[in-house]
């Protein structure tokens, strides 16, 4: 059945130009994900995350079902190359779109539809996969690559602000900066790394001034949160 929403245009269309990164930690099996673009509340739409089945990250002119409809057919147990190819069949505006999907193997699949503005592309990497659209130049993924493959060492979301920042640094959107997300998800029903900027003049630095300002408590005391509340144990009386 098509993809698309009550509106005499080919879809309800976002041109949410931006550059993002999916990927899948082989260490924790964690998912996560991260992008920036020149278009306000880009995390409101983007990327969406499932703790145990992947990852789906939609751009370009955007459709914003295709993420929801993504994880589902992961929640089924498709590849990540299943899930494309059903997106794309389902959606009569593949090329204006851009999707990058990653299953619960880490296997990655991506899409780049020809009416994407130029510079555009995606790398698939190990576990990870990147795309851009409206790029400033074509140094943007080959950075973020480099700083991705480069930071093995970190956690995943360190990892991903890493690839976010290079990215910029290399060029970025070309319209300039706005807005910015980063997702990294490790138990269901509990979110872990979940933040957004929507609205800032540097707003991968500001994300990552929330990431570390927050990073003690989420890595220290994430999992004695999750503990309690599924054994019903105030945190107070806990031990």
């Amino acid at each position: 059945m098509p993809i698309f929403y009550p509106t005499d245009r080919p879809l309800a269309d976002f041109k949410c130009n931006t550059f993002a990164i999916i990927a899948r930690c082989p260490q924790t099996k964690r998912f996560g994900a991260a992008a920036a673009s020149k278009f306000p509340g880009v995390g409101a739409f983007s990327p969406c995350v499932d703790p145990e089945y992947g990852v789906v990250a939609t751009q370009g002119w955007m459709n914003p079902a295709l993420g929801p409809r993504g994880i589902e057919l992961l929640r089924q147990g498709l590849t990540a190359n299943k899930v494309l190819d059903d997106l794309l069949m389902e959606d009569p505006g593949r090329d204006l779109r851009q999707v990058a999907v990653i299953d619960r193997f880490g296997h990655c699949a991506a899409f780049t539809g020809s009416e994407n503005d130029d510079v555009k592309g995606h790398v698939i990497g190990d576990q990870f996969c990147l795309s851009g659209n409206l790029l400033a130049n074509e140094d943007v993924l080959p950075a973020m690559e480099r700083a991705f493959e480069q930071s093995a060492d970190l956690e995943l979301a360190e990892r991903l602000l890493a690839a976010l920042k290079a990215g910029s640094d290399a060029g970025g959107d070309r319209r300039g900066k706005q807005a910015s997300v980063l997702k990294v998800a490790a138990t269901p029903g509990f979110p872990y790394v979940d933040f957004r900027v929507d609205d800032h003049p540097e707003p991968i630095l500001e994300l990552e001034r929330i990431y570390y300002s927050n990073r003690s408590v989420l890595i220290e005391q994430y999992y004695d949160w999750v503990d309690t509340v599924m054994k019903g144990i105030p945190l107070e009386k806990k031990g």
